[in-house]
């Protein structure tokens, strides 16, 4: 089982967004009241919302019945079941949020110009070789890269971080995940914006749900 939905803040009335303050617990309130700006609280507080009502989506329950934690690494977790696992993601003003019955990372990134030597630091050679489509030189990294590319490095990077959610340790060094590995699933969704990717330990067919 593998659900996700993808919501624009902007459609989160004020009234959605204090009822998922006072869900809740002390520590993520904290972190809350600790983040810079208006916008920076209402993508985390939009996360929470979106995560309870897609939790209650695929469990029946009401929102407000998950008690949601960070563990060590500070990634959400529920605390009242054991065998359903969460994970969310934003970009700008979008909101993605997957829940499963295997432990789940999911990452989505807003298609936007970046420089050829970001991608030089996080992929390894065969991840170039994949987004240039031949060994790059030292010119290929000059320029922004071209809309093909793009699309093809946002590919790389959205498995590795959601890779890094999935194992649950925080991003580390991303040239030492491959993202053409097999020892793990990914289930990429995408438009003419964005990428998702969702990576889990099992193949799933992932199930989009409106809520």
């Amino acid at each position: 089982m593998l659900k996700y939905t993808i919501k624009n803040i902007a459609d989160i009335s004020d009234e959605e967004y204090k009822k998922s303050y006072s869900l809740m617990n002390p520590q993520r309130r904290e972190k809350i009241q600790r983040l810079k700006g208006e916008a920076s609280q209402k993508r985390t507080l939009a996360g929470e919302w979106l995560s309870r009502r897609l939790l209650s989506h695929v469990t029946g329950q009401n929102p407000g019945f998950f008690s949601i934690s960070p563990d060590e690494y500070g990634k959400p977790q529920l605390e009242n079941f054991s065998d359903i696992f969460f994970n969310i993601s934003h970009s700008k003003n979008t909101i993605v949020a997957a829940v499963c019955d295997e432990k789940i990372g999911v990452d989505i990134e807003e298609i936007r110009p970046v420089s050829p030597k970001l991608a030089k630091k996080i992929c390894t050679a065969e991840e170039l070789l994949y987004i240039f489509g031949k060994a790059p030189t030292c010119a290929d990294f000059d320029d922004n890269l071209n809309p093909l590319f793009l699309k093809r490095f946002f590919e790389i990077w959205t498995i590795k971080e959601a890779y890094f959610k999935y194992i649950g340790t925080g991003i580390t060094e991303f040239q030492t995940v491959s993202t053409l590995s097999d020892s793990f699933s990914k289930i990429k969704i995408e438009n003419d914006n964005f990428i998702v990717h969702m990576v889990t330990s099992a193949k799933a067919v992932a199930e989009f749900v409106r809520v």
